[in-house]
């Protein structure tokens, strides 16, 4: 089932283009996100895969942080944040 867009919704997509908008059912005050197409289908498999474990992604992650200087040795401080707070 497609369903036709308001000029309320429309004018609020249009305010920021490409970015999610929510909607709340006045009756039951439930929310939902109005997102692009292209945005949906990126996310898609993770939607629909019940077996989607943030783990997986690790490696990715540290990839990642690995190249934009996390693997610095003067980054090491932060491995031990805590222990410099103030706890009083």
């Amino acid at each position: 089932m497609t369903l036709k867009l308001t000029n309320e919704i429309r004018q609020a997509l249009h305010a920021s283009p490409g970015q999610p908008v929510t909607i709340e059912d006045e009756q039951s005050n439930e929310k939902y996100v109005l997102l692009p197409m292209g945005t949906y289908q990126r996310f898609y498999n993770i939607f629909r895969d019940e077996t989607f474990d943030v783990a997986d992604t690790y490696s990715a992650q540290n990839a990642v942080a690995a190249s934009s200087g996390w693997d610095d040795p003067e980054m090491e401080i932060y491995n031990d944040y805590d222990a410099h707070r103030n706890r009083s």
